[in-house]
């Protein structure tokens, strides 16, 4: 039996794999896998019968749900724009398959769910109430954490995503979304879907020179899984039970990095091992080339698809495939760069529609790299946004990524951004039911439309008018209605003359006034 593992190669192990594009240490151990083995097997045999395979041919549409977990007061949740980019990553990992994942809305959550701010679901989900209550029927469901916590008998080292078999869930660590062949999220998807690890036995104590009877293997892995044979002749029964994934004793943990493995492991026959370094379901880190997924695991996966059991999957949702392309130049249009903005509570943000998209996400931040405390983001369908929640007297900068359910990832700049600066002066708020509200576009064309856009505590009717600086009014609408949340109204400027005017909002309660400036 092989001896622990040193503290010190524990977190070797872990600090590489974190800093690596891989797998990492998944927390799903010998004992919790042993609950799918069943439907494991059975998804096996009708890979291996064909009848896994012929899905192949076919686009199937998954939904998946994440749920973006903060802390008791809502911090510390992973940035949207991570999930887009991980999205890209996944459907590139399942496309040989024609998996296509899609962003699925929760009904009352949105598209983004935010709605779990619990420092036990966040450390180490032990709220597992809150997380049922808060997840969607009807996709797989994610959720980002801070630290993942699969229970005593998982893996060594630091877990950076389990698959539940529980609760048929995901959890994963914050920092291992992103995109770029992270490997990570593919993985625990591929133990939704049923698969094993190819190293299944050898979780907790990978096979090396330290271990007695070295370089031979013993017929029997440390946690009681036939150990695979090089020739194939037990590829049924051994490990993942899968017959084109070579033998693995989990040499990748120890390892610790993708080069090929050279240790000179034998199976129980004394023939050499040679593993499968890119395989999705090993340990090996930081692979160069793309991780991959054995034609049976794709088939194992494609018919633990079409089961009963993920019946919840299917819908008669088809999402948006059409590409897009961020335009040249960038696609903000204000605020522009390098303005200075009339409040710093009260900043009205606009871009242009950009084909095939038909969401948002706004981005504002005081540096370029988007990481601060200062981040700011909303995830909206139209093509402005009022943010209210900026900090005075700050440079800002901020971007917008158009996006799709299910194209997350445009081309072009989607990276390019402008830069302002918000002022010193708080916008006034008389009126007691608004939030916030502004004009755009502002200065406005003589004969142009200006749209009011508002974000209020409550409804209220209002008084809206156009005056100029002798109070005369040039135009009025009476009892407009503003609904709670946001609410838009146009004023047709019906060609009045270049100068500065005033919109007024007047309310039973209080009246609001914006400047307005008028030109060619």
């Amino acid at each position: 039996m092989k001896k622990l593992l040193s503290i010190a190669v524990f977190a070797l192990a872990a600090i590489q794999l974190l800093n690596a594009q891989s797998n990492g240490v998944c927390g799903n151990s010998t004992e919790s896998q042993r609950a799918i083995q069943p439907r494991s097997q059975e998804n096996i045999a009708k890979a291996m019968s064909g009848l896994g395979a012929t899905d192949r041919d076919v686009i199937q549409y998954v939904p998946i749900h994440f749920i973006l977990v903060g802390d008791s007061l809502g911090n510390g949740r992973v940035n949207e724009v991570k999930i887009l980019d991980q999205l890209c990553d996944q459907n590139e990992a399942y496309a040989p398959m024609n998996i296509r994942f899609y962003l699925a809305a929760h009904p009352t959550y949105g598209l983004f769910n935010k709605s779990i701010a619990n420092n036990n679901v966040m450390n180490n989900q032990n709220n597992s109430i809150l997380m049922k209550l808060r997840k969607s029927s009807k996709a797989l469901n994610v959720f980002v954490v801070a630290t993942p916590n699969s229970g005593p008998s998982a893996s060594p080292g630091i877990v950076l995503a389990y698959y539940s078999p529980q609760f048929d869930w995901v959890v994963e660590r914050k920092t291992e979304v992103k995109g770029g062949h992270s490997g990570t999220l593919p993985h625990e998807v591929g133990h939704f879907f049923s698969l094993m690890h190819t190293f299944y036995g050898w979780e907790s104590n990978p096979f090396s020179p330290d271990d007695a009877g070295w370089p031979i293997a013993p017929a029997v892995s440390p946690g009681g899984i036939a150990t695979e044979r090089v020739n194939g002749t037990n590829c049924l029964t051994a490990a993942d039970g899968i017959c084109d994934t070579p033998p693995d004793y989990n040499f990748g943990l120890d390892q610790g990095n993708c080069l090929p493995y050279t240790q000179g492991a034998k199976d129980p026959l004394g023939t050499p091992v040679d593993p499968m370094e890119i395989n999705f379901m090993s340990y090996f880190s930081g692979c160069d080339t793309a991780y991959k997924f054995t034609p049976i695991q794709q088939s194992t996966i494609l018919a633990d698809l079409s089961s009963s059991s993920r019946n919840f999957l299917d819908n008669t949702f088809s999402p948006l495939s059409t590409e897009i392309t961020v335009p040249a130049g960038g696609l903000m249009t204000a605020p522009l760069a390098g303005i200075t903005t009339t409040y710093y509570d009260e900043v009205m943000f606009e871009w242009q529609a950009v084909a095939g998209a038909n969401h948002y996400l706004i981005e504002a931040d005081i540096t370029p790299t988007f990481a601060t405390s200062f981040y700011r983001s909303v995830v909206t369908t139209g093509t402005s946004q009022l943010l209210t929640s900026l900090v005075k007297n700050k440079t800002y900068y901020w971007r917008v990524r158009p996006f799709n359910e299910y194209v997350t990832c445009p081309s072009g700049d989607a990276a390019a951004f402008l830069t302002f600066k918000t002022s010193t002066i708080s916008a006034t708020k008389n009126v007691s039911e608004l939030n916030a509200w502004q004009i755009s576009p502002n200065p406005a064309s003589t004969n142009g439309v200006v749209t009011l856009r508002a974000d209020s505590k409550q409804s209220f009717v209002a008084d809206l008018s156009i005056i100029d600086a002798t109070g005369r009014r040039l135009y009025t609408q009476q009892n407009v209605d503003f609904q709670t949340g946001e609410s838009t109204v146009e004023l047709p400027l019906n060609g009045i003359a270049n100068g500065l005017y005033y919109v007024l909002i007047e309310s039973e309660k209080g009246r609001d006034v914006r400047k307005l400036t008028v030109q060619n």
